[in-house]
């Protein structure tokens, strides 16, 4: 027999070994996964003992294909009776294209259709088909002429072990990826010899259980033994699976006996009570111990057996994230220099510069993906010889002075060059703005490397004109003295430049403030000024706070929105100071439920509300941890449109647990869905810039990347400056 096991991306040969080592034959790795041949026992023992692959496929038919006429003719001619029969519902799944089909839905009707003919001709009957509870399942694969269709023999993706069925969230790193990086980090042989295993950010517990299931000795599929695809095939021979099932019990047996320590722990109460959840419902309640503490805190269980410390931390990346995140990763790196010298250590990041933050030298590094996000695995040894300084960022002396006046600095070669760069894209970018009635906008976005500023202009009805001057953060590269001289050139000319006065023309640094939050005021001035976008009236703050209350890039998509909304219902989670539900209200939205747990922000909201006469009744305010609220859900009437922006990273102290937008997006989108209608729309948008929609774990959604779309002119210099997508239920 043939089969074929598929795999997350990048683990093809991790699983080839995995499968050789159960017993298969002629295994071959390939991009999507692992083919393999042997008898139904090792398909069997493939689905009960894989601890890396997705699914795993019986092959009933290959075929080249002559024409697309041929592959009705090929399904057609297999003897179904064999399989299934009439009574039994059935579903397919298609990946691939080639012969004129290039839609997955298209293909699989013709499977379909095939299945469906073959029964009516011959008994009369058709089978049911049943997307949701199929007592069999069928993938068709075509790639050009070359066609394979297979049984599904695990029916479910094997990651799905059964330990968090029941719990509204899902893991930010699937099973099997977690059980590859252990693999890849040595837990097994660890393990064996009595090793700890510890995990200081466990969040759901993922890496506790996977590693005790492991060490065990514990078939991944065993607790689903009864839920496998093949139980209802007509193929299926019960005495080999149940002797498989048997042997892996008393396995699961014998391996608790010897099972090393395993530890966990997590800032977030939110975080701990999860893991304990998924920890009892796997079995391991007596023998994982979860704890709520710091990363730098002292850890409660006496003297360790040196083992492995993993970790899979945040990877924030927006402005003001990065330094909070890199602050991080220092922390973790001075928790294993000073408590876990001696141990091995394996830490998950997708920004690979992270890992210098840990100061310790890599002994291996491998690539794995978590959903479509490339990551690295750093392993290593807790010695002090790997032992070296964390690259700390150099701040800007910002109380030194430049031997230069202002005047003469004007002057300059470079500050010329600015002056001049700034003048063209004036010229164009005000014939745009006075065109489409934009009065707050981009003017310049770091164009030249050595001015790395962000500089937008804005028009308000009370006070005429105003700049704002966002300074970006240095590289290590440049010397602190000459960014500080760039920095001074350009804003001695852009009085002149802009026609402006220097007293509106406000400057920002571009990072969180050490020891509070993105919402801590910078001054306490209390300027609020009023600008017109998109038809609406919005707010806006240029010196108290770092943001202005309105971010631009995202003007087109809150147009977008506030078009879809005419005539419906509007959710907007997230909402920050609501401008978006604003514009959706003055074109006509009937109501509104805007989301968000800053209060500052929600205040700022209900004056944006109030400037524009909106009825604050039909269009509510709440403050929430937008997170917990949808784990929670209250029963809410559907909403027609629903506006999604989610920040990149967040670790406040008024949410339970880290919101990192690359890790959490299909829980966040999955959550958000139950409160879409049926034909309604989700506008899904971030500004983390190497954001990656993991559109394999949303098939249900029909999905229209919308970036190019909502790119303002402005903002077409800075392409990566948001995604956005819509998305509708299939």
């Amino acid at each position: 027999m043939k089969f074929f096991a598929t795999a997350p991306s990048g683990l093809s040969e991790l699983l080839r070994e995995e499968l050789m080592a159960l017993g298969a034959q002629n295994v071959k790795a390939q991009p999507r996964g692992v083919a393999f041949e042997g008898g139904l026992v090792d398909g069997y023992r493939a689905c009960l003992w894989s601890r890396l692959a997705n699914r795993i496929y019986l092959v009933l038919v290959e075929a080249e294909l002559p024409n697309q006429e041929a592959l009705y003719d090929t399904v057609r001619a297999i003897d179904w009776s064999r399989h299934m029969s009439e009574d039994h519902s059935f579903a397919i799944s298609f990946t691939g294209k080639g012969m004129g089909i290039e839609h997955t839905h298209f293909g699989a009707l013709k499977i379909k259709d095939a299945v469906v003919d073959y029964f009516r001709d011959s008994r009369g009957v058709r089978p049911s088909v049943d997307v949701d509870y199929a007592d069999i399942r069928l993938h068709g694969h075509l790639n050009r002429n070359q066609f394979t269709l297979s049984l599904d023999l695990s029916g479910h993706s094997l990651h799905q072990r059964g330990y968090r069925e029941g719990q509204q969230v899902k893991a930010p790193l699937k099973e099997n990826v977690a059980a590859a990086i252990l693999m890849r980090s040595g837990w097994k042989d660890i393990a064996t010899q009595g090793g700890v295993l510890y995990d200081p950010m466990c969040g759901s517990g993922t890496f506790l259980i996977e590693a005790a299931m492991m060490a065990a000795d514990s078939a991944p599929g065993l607790a689903k033994s009864q839920d496998m695809g093949f139980l209802s095939w007509l193929g299926h021979q019960r005495d080999i699976w149940s002797n498989l099932v048997v042997e892996a019990e008393k396995r699961e047996a014998e391996g608790l006996k010897h099972l090393p320590p395993i530890y966990g722990s997590d800032s977030h109460p939110g975080a701990i009570k999860i893991a304990r959840q998924a920890i009892a419902q796997a079995g391991f309640d007596d023998v994982i111990e979860v704890q709520l503490l710091n990363i730098n805190e002292a850890k409660p269980w006496g003297e360790w057996q040196p083992g492995l410390v993993v970790a899979n931390p945040p990877y924030g990346e927006r402005l003001g994230d990065e330094d909070e995140v890199k602050a991080l990763y220092i922390q973790i790196g001075e928790c294993l220099k000073t408590q876990f010298v001696g141990w091995q250590a394996a830490v998950l990041t997708c920004n690979k510069e992270l890992g210098l933050y840990l100061g310790l030298k890599a002994k291996r590094d491998h690539s794995f993906f978590n959903g479509a996000l490339e990551c690295k695995l750093f392993r290593f040894e807790i010695q002090e010889e790997f032992f070296r300084q964390p690259a700390l960022k150099a701040g800007v002396d910002l109380a030194a002075e430049v031997e230069v006046s202002m005047a003469d600095l004007s002057q300059t070669e470079g500050a010329q060059m600015f002056a001049n760069r700034l003048r063209k894209n004036l010229k164009n970018l005000r014939k745009w703005a006075d065109r489409n009635k934009v009065t707050a906008f981009r003017v310049y976005d770091a164009d030249m490397p050595e001015y790395a500023l962000a500089i937008d202009y804005y028009h308000t009805l009370e006070a005429g004109e105003w700049l704002v001057v966002n300074e970006y953060a240095a590289p290590k590269t440049v010397n602190a003295a000459k960014a500080k001289r760039r920095l001074y050139e350009a804003m001695s000319v852009l009085p002149d430049v802009m026609d402006i006065p220097s007293e509106r023309i406000l400057f920002k640094v571009r990072q969180r403030q050490r020891g509070g939050s993105q919402y801590e005021k910078l001054q306490e001035r209390k300027d609020y000024f009023t600008i017109i976008e998109n038809g609406a009236k919005v707010r806006v703050n240029f010196a108290d706070y770092l943001d202005t209350g309105v971010f631009l890039d995202h003007r087109d998509v809150r147009a977008l929105v506030g078009e879809l909304s005419k005539g419906k219902r509007l959710l907007n989670l997230f909402c920050y100071t609501a401008t978006a539900t604003v514009q959706a209200a003055v074109k006509g939205a009937v109501s509104s439920l805007s989301v968000d747990m800053s209060k500052t922000y929600l205040y700022w909201a209900k004056h944006n509300f109030m400037t524009n006469g909106m009825d604050l009744e039909r269009h509510e305010l709440l403050q929430e941890d937008v997170v917990a609220w949808l784990q929670n859900l209250p029963n809410l009437t559907p909403f027609d449109v629903i506006f999604l922006d989610p920040p990149s990273f967040s670790s406040s102290k008024r949410m339970e647990g880290v919101l990192d937008v690359q890790r959490d997006h299909v829980d966040l989108i999955e959550q958000t869905g139950r409160l879409l209608t049926q034909n309604g729309v989700l506008v899904f948008s971030n500004n983390r810039q190497k954001f990656k929609l993991d559109t394999e774990a949303l098939s249900t959604w029909e999905i229209e990347d919308i970036t190019r779309k909502t790119l303002p002119e402005d903002f077409k210099r800075s392409p990566k400056i948001h995604q956005a997508w819509l998305l509708r239920k299939k």
